[in-house]
């Protein structure tokens, strides 16, 4: 009887990996790279790893959030204040809206009804309808937030105030700020884990990460990285945290049971943007000054290639996305 049973759950986990595996094949994804200086928008062909597409958006476009079914994508441009909508499906710029005066970090919730801005000059998240692609309110945070994150279950939305050297705890129901916690020196690329138990946020002063666990709103470690930590990511499973060092052109690779730096991998020059892929072994990574993308292989824990892409690649937010086919 427990070998039959052992042989019943075997066959049903190596079913449910075969399913996976057929889903994410029959998946289409894409990276959407922001080019700070040349207003433009590259876009990756996940399976092919090439530039399939080139937008002109907004003016120094920076952050990147593309909705979970991966229909659509939105662009932030600090200096012509916009906030662009890009069509996921046929990677057209569907039309741009004005949404206050330094647009910058973004999110959207995964229902994909609103999308969070924060404004670097105002110090306050704008909420979009999507719908509608109208600021239905504007929420006061504290000074020059930058990287957005929402909780898996989209009752809060969390931001990295940079000035203020903060996290900012929002509540995605009632619209109200209803927290804040003083952090590292300069906080700016935030994520939070798939069960929303802990936050992970780039401290870029203070060469560190802080690990702030939710529910009771307190710090539980700071692990030293390289230098300017500016995003972060996390992939295996939520067992390895990604960070990208500017000064150092290198990620740092941290275990999130241990909180210690497993290694650090050399990328192109000044990397900002890094986020995973939906297969969860690939991190993407744009590089500013090299104008690339370096594809990470986290198993392998290497480069496998390196993407040309536009000047200035900077891709601030989680960008990439896609449908099933």
């Amino acid at each position: 009887m427990v070998i039959l049973l052992r042989y019943f759950l075997s066959s049903v986990l190596a079913f449910c990996v075969l399913l996976a595996g057929v889903q994410h094949a029959n998946a289409k994804s894409y990276a959407y790279i922001t080019n700070q200086l040349d207003d433009s928008l590259s876009i990756i062909d996940t399976e092919t790893r090439l530039v399939i597409n080139t937008l002109n958006v907004g003016k120094k476009p920076a952050g990147v959030a593309v909705t979970s079914d991966g229909t659509r994508v939105y662009v932030t441009s600090p200096k012509s204040k916009t906030l662009s909508v890009i069509d996921g499906y046929n990677h057209s710029l569907l039309t741009s809206i004005q949404v206050g005066e330094g647009p910058l970090g973004i999110a959207v919730n995964h229902s994909g009804s609103q999308v969070y801005v924060a404004d670097w000059y105002n110090d306050y998240v704008s909420v979009v309808d999507a719908k509608e692609l109208k600021v239905i309110c504007q929420i006061p945070v504290e000074e020059s937030p930058a990287g957005l994150v929402v909780s898996p279950d989209d009752k809060s939305i969390f931001v990295a105030n940079r000035d203020s050297n903060s996290i900012s705890k929002i509540d995605a129901i009632t619209s109200k700020l209803i927290a804040t916690l003083k952090v590292g020196q300069h906080p700016f690329g935030i994520t939070i884990d798939s069960v929303g138990e802990r936050i992970f946020v780039a401290n870029v002063k203070s060469n560190d990460i802080t690990v702030v666990d939710v529910k009771s709103w307190k710090i539980v470690k700071t692990v030293l990285v390289g230098e300017l930590p500016y995003d972060v990511t996390l992939a295996q499973r939520g067992k390895r945290l990604l960070v990208t060092n500017q000064d150092d052109d290198t990620v740092s690779v941290i275990d999130t049971d241990t909180f210690e730096v497993v290694t650090t991998v050399d990328v192109g020059r000044t990397p900002e943007g890094i986020f995973t892929h939906p297969d969860d072994r690939h991190v993407y990574v744009a590089n500013w000054f090299s104008n690339t993308v370096s594809v990470l292989d986290v198993k392998l824990l290497k480069i496998v290639q390196t993407i040309q892409t536009g000047q200035g690649s900077r891709a601030f937010g989680e960008f990439i996305g896609g449908f099933k086919q």
